[in-house]
C-alpha cells in the first residue's frame, strides 16, 4: 500500500481552518462517495480505495492516507492534488 504524508501550516483560526477541511472534504465525497466523519479534530476518510485522516492542529494540518493498489499507481498525482487544494483552500 501506498502512503501519503503532507503537512500545511496556516495562520486561520481553529474555527475556519475546520470548516475550510469540511468544505472540501464534502466536495470530495460528492465527487467521488468517499464516506467522511468528525472524530475529535480529525477527519476520518474512507473510500474503498483510500482510508486516512485530516487532522486540523493550531496551526497546520496534517494529511495522512494509504492508498489501496490502484490509487497507489498514481500516487504522486493525488498527493499534487491534494497539495493544491489544501494550498487554495489555507490561504488566509
Amino acid at each position: 500500500m501506498s502512503r501519503i504524508s503532507i503537512r500545511r501550516t496556516h495562520q486561520l483560526s481553529h474555527k475556519e481552518a475546520r470548516a475550510r477541511v469540511a468544505r472540501v472534504a464534502k466536495r470530495l465525497s460528492e465527487r467521488f462517495g468517499a464516506d467522511t466523519r468528525w472524530d475529535g479534530d480529525d477527519l476520518v476518510v474512507e473510500h474503498s480505495g483510500l482510508t486516512g485522516k485530516v487532522s486540523v492542529r493550531k496551526n497546520e494540518i496534517v494529511v495522512d492516507g494509504r492508498l489501496g493498489l490502484t490509487l497507489g499507481l498514481f500516487r504522486s498525482r493525488a498527493e499534487s492534488e491534494i497539495e493544491k487544494i489544501l494550498d487554495k483552500e489555507l490561504k488566509a
